[in-house]
């Protein structure tokens, strides 16, 4: 009977597939088409539509974003993204790890390999980390993910990126309160606001704070964050724009990863060695960022960015106990020069970033002797240009190249062993990109591009070592990759369904492969050659007036070419298959509801592919009332996470030797309330 409901609620929400091929709707709701329309996106650095941009780009809007939504974690925003792999969205001490294509499945905390941008400005750091602790899923407005590499866009570690929209800028003032609770102790309250007078000065606001005890022992949380921006129009030709965010956890437990037989022992249970050491982490974040666009006159103009964050961190891990301020400085100009036919963005982005960083011993989750003591820095100069050209009516040429010069540093203030241990290195590398679209009609695109992608190694890999007496992993070097991509992107003439097929191969050398001591300290190495291969397929539609479907397929198979014994072995951390679909429907007064699966096959859990973690079905329900009366609203909504009550694991330690798990959480419940004025 359980296996049958299962089925059922599954086939719910993905049969609708075939429906809109063969009914007809006598009407149709803007608000659920405008979901699939074209939008206006600069993946290439130059405004394009996502339609005819010759990228793999998924777009996903307010509606989607915050109907009914938990927003505990990033997970719930970016799943059923096609080609894009999120885990770990329970750990709070370590972070989402998102992978796009198979960069960033390697991150043992954070995400790596993927740019991160937070309204346009970056929140991935030059060495090409990112945490995204400092983004509140409830202020989302939008997000923009391309799966195509962009390192001939972003510079390094540009796998892939995403970006973050949070401000929602309306020249009517409006304010909204929000609480959400939910079991294991899930709280979250939300206050936001916005408003001014168009073409004066519009701002947006958004503050919140969320807690939770965790599903694991050992496993609370607490945030607090406050985000805001304004935008003001000086003149018709200059626009003005700023974001300020500050972001402060002051609790974040680590309840570590568990053996099989401890996972089937106990779930909840914590790592022995994380509960000895009291594993956590806390942290405060301060990121500002001005930015400025002139326009000079139909043909030219130049736009300019400034960002600078301060970021303070303290960790306990099992047996090391670190300190870290960080300070990442960083600025974009380019100019940008527009023909009838061609358009052309030349431009220089500057980062710096610079760590001190303290290690000191754990001594039961106290504070022990100081055994490193350095100076870290990652600087980076981009100069890139980027074009676009129309051959007719048809046809766009995107070709773009981009310079990039990286320096990283590591002075030791830490001499007590007699011995100075400081580095420096310096990398230089050109990544072309090239882009070709071709319009069958106004609603039929098919694209193909090609180009190459760099990741230096982080600061934090080049200062870890597996060896006895190494302080730095000297031998680690740059992975590259080349890509070749073909899609088409398909829109139905009335607008209600929307399809997308992309196919890719990636060749990679010196890919970094990620391994775990006993104590769960990651190191790196680099694999020879190796390469990937997937096909992604999305399908969205309108069912009736509110009803909308949304699906998505991936493929993918990553495995090594030649690196020591594992020749043909697939990469651990990626998996196969993915797939699922969602069932939405939205009527802007009354009732909604959101019913989704998705499905995620078996993954291997190191380079020999010797253990593999389950494959799983994770599915989720919301549904609530929305209530109208002069200008007030009110949304009442409940919802459910693992839908199936699934046994699956939200992260598993890749190359860990005992293949350790971190359990996800059973069926649960949440429901919550918001007033908007």
């Amino acid at each position: 009977m359980q296996r049958t409901a299962r089925l059922l609620a599954f086939l719910l929400s993905n049969t609708a597939v075939a429906v809109p091929f063969f009914a007809q709707q006598e009407s149709q709701d803007t608000l659920i088409v405008s979901q699939l329309k074209p939008v206006t996106v600069s993946a290439y650095r130059l405004e394009t539509s996502d339609l005819t941009t010759p990228l793999s780009i998924t777009t996903i809007g307010q509606r989607q974003l915050q109907t009914g939504t938990q927003q505990l974690a990033l997970d719930e925003a970016l799943a059923g993204v096609p080609g894009l792999f999120v885990q770990n969205g329970t750990n709070f001490a370590q972070d989402i790890r998102v992978s796009i294509r198979g960069f960033g499945a390697r991150s043992a905390f954070g995400i790596r390999g993927v740019k991160i941008l937070v309204d346009g400005f970056p929140e991935s750091t030059p060495d090409g980390t990112a945490q995204v602790d400092a983004v509140d899923p409830g202020s989302l407005t939008g997000v923009t993910v391309i799966r195509s590499g962009t390192g001939g866009l972003y510079g390094n570690a540009s796998g892939g990126s995403i970006n973050f929209s949070t401000m929602r800028f309306n020249d009517e003032e409006w304010a909204e309160v929000g609480a959400t609770f939910g079991q294991y102790g899930f709280q979250k309250y939300q206050i936001r606001t916005g408003g001014g007078k168009a073409n004066k000065f519009l701002y947006s606001i958004n503050s919140s704070y969320t807690t939770s005890d965790g599903y694991r022992d050992h496993s609370g949380m607490k945030n607090y964050l406050v985000n805001g921006g304004f935008l003001v129009p000086i003149d018709s030709t200059l626009v003005l724009r700023g974001v300020v965010t500050y972001a402060n956890s002051p609790l974040g437990q680590d309840p570590g990863a568990l053996t099989q037989a401890q996972v089937d022992l106990d779930r909840t249970m914590a790592r022995e060695t994380n509960l000895q050491f009291d594993a956590d982490e806390k942290l405060w974040q301060l990121r500002t960022g001005i930015g400025i666009s002139k326009k000079f006159n139909q043909k030219h103009s130049v736009n300019g960015n400034i960002y600078h964050a301060d970021r303070s961190f303290q960790a306990r891990l099992p047996f090391d106990y670190v300190e870290l301020e960080r300070s990442f400085t960083g600025g974009t100009f380019s100019h940008g020069f527009k023909s009838r036919f061609w358009e052309v963005t030349t431009g220089i982005d500057l980062e710096d970033q610079t760590d001190d960083r303290k290690r000191y011993t754990n001594q039961s989750g106290k504070r022990g002797d100081l055994y490193a003591d350095q100076k870290e820095s990652f600087r980076s100069i981009g100069l890139f240009v980027v074009q676009k050209i129309e051959l007719g009516k048809r046809i766009l040429v995107l070709p773009s190249l981009r310079y990039d010069r990286v320096a990283i540093g590591i002075e030791d203030h830490f001499l007590l062993d007699n011995s100075n241990d400081s580095f420096l290195q310096r990398y230089k590398v050109f990544n072309p990109t090239i882009g070709l679209s071709f319009l069958a009609s106004p609603n039929v695109n098919f694209y193909l591009n090609g180009g190459s992608n760099f990741e230096t190694p982080t600061i934090l890999e080049v200062t870890s070592s597996a060896e006895v007496n190494g302080n730095f992993n000297y031998d680690l070097v740059p992975q590259k990759s080349r890509s070749l991509e073909i899609g088409t992107k398909i829109l139905s003439a009335n607008g209600q369904v929307r399809a997308e097929i992309a196919l890719y191969r990636i060749w990679l050398n010196d890919e970094f492969i990620s391994f775990q001591n006993t104590a769960g300290a990651s190191y790196f190495e680099n694999a020879g050659r190796s390469k990937r291969k997937g096909l992604e397929l999305s399908l969205s539609g309108q069912l009736a007036k509110y009803l909308l479907f949304r699906a998505n397929y991936t493929y993918s198979d990553f495995e090594f070419v030649e690196f020591r014994t594992f020749n043909g072995k697939k990469l651990p951390g990626a998996p196969v298959h993915q797939g699922g679909g969602e069932l939405q429907f939205a009527k802007p007064i009354g009732l909604f509801f959101t019913l989704g699966s998705q499905y995620v096959s078996g993954l291997f859990l190191n380079n020999a592919n010797e253990g593999k973690a389950n494959p799983y079905l994770n599915g989720y329900g919301r549904a609530g009332w929305a209530i109208q009366k002069s200008k007030f609203r009110t949304e009442l909504f409940v919802g459910i996470n693992n839908l199936y009550n699934s046994n699956y694991n939200s992260n598993i330690r890749i190359n860990s030797g005992s293949n350790y798990f971190e359990p996800a959480p059973p069926r649960n419940y949440y429901t919550g309330v918001k007033f908007r004025i």
